[in-house]
């Protein structure tokens, strides 16, 4: 039983050794020392210094940059992803199309609102005396259109009424700028078709914003995301291509032998 062990010990060795020690020559990164430990002492085979043993050249090239991936998916969201081969940065990349392209036609729907109530003002506004809109400020006086009944409301401003013009909604009688009566209630259905034009147009332009804020945070997610899942499957890589060589002892024969042993990581 004994020769019968020692036997299957030393064909072990005829054939696992020359394999090592001729794959440690074609690829030295491969291979840096081999040790036996058994009960007669150490051989050493190749070098004198002991290391750890590393992995082929082949597999190293194979890991990614976390930076590049970080920097990828900053750009454009998912590419860091793809580029290491990982699927799901499809996903952002559906989700940046699809939020751009939702942000655009927000946009692009609140800017022709807002061009419609401002035609309205257009429309249904008379100057007395002379006025025109050419020095109106396309934001601030076109507003506040919206929100007052005439030119002469009290919340209007000496310097907006200078360079607005004096001016008042066709549909009310000119004349009620002159009204004492604060009781009356009057105003113009035009107004309030333009401010409603005008609330609609602004919660829209509000909307757009947000999702163009969905879209920052959808870059930084991603590039997040990229840096963390290459360092993981880096990391996955090594393990799994890790061989361990170390001398473990047979008891099976009844006595402590030295065996050669051969570990993987799967």
């Amino acid at each position: 039983m004994k020769f019968k062990n020692k036997l299957i010990l030393c064909i072990s060795l005829i054939v696992i050794l020359p394999s090592l020690v001729y794959a440690s020559q074609l690829s030295p990164s491969i291979f840096n020392e081999f040790h036996i430990k058994s009960s007669i002492g150490t051989r050493i085979l190749k070098d004198e210094v002991p290391s750890t043993l590393g992995i082929s050249t082949d597999n190293q090239s194979t890991l990614k940059s976390p930076n590049e991936a970080f920097l990828y998916s900053l750009i454009i969201p998912g590419l860091g992803q793809i580029n290491n081969g990982a699927k799901h940065g499809y996903i952002y990349t559906v989700a940046e199309v699809g939020l751009l392209t939702t942000y655009f036609i927000l946009r692009n729907s609140a800017a022709n609102t807002r061009e419609n109530y401002r035609d309205i003002v257009r429309d249904h506004v008379i100057f007395i005396g002379p006025g025109n809109f050419e020095n109106w400020d396309p934001i601030e006086d076109f507003e506040h259109a919206t929100q007052y009944e005439n030119w002469n409301h009290v919340y209007d401003s000496d310097a907006t009424r200078d360079r607005t013009g004096k001016w008042y909604w066709k549909d009310l009688d000119p004349t009620l700028k002159d009204e004492k009566d604060t009781t009356i209630e009057f105003d113009s259905k035009y107004r309030l078709e333009a401010f409603e034009l005008r609330e609609e147009a602004n919660n829209t332009f509000q909307t757009a914003r947000t999702v163009l804020g969905v879209v920052i945070l959808n870059h930084i997610v991603s590039a997040v995301e990229a840096r963390i899942s290459t360092k993981l499957n880096n990391n996955q890589q090594l393990q799994n291509s890790s061989i361990e060589i170390e001398t473990n002892t047979d008891i099976s024969s009844g006595s402590f032998r030295g065996v050669l042993a051969l570990k993987k990581r799967f």
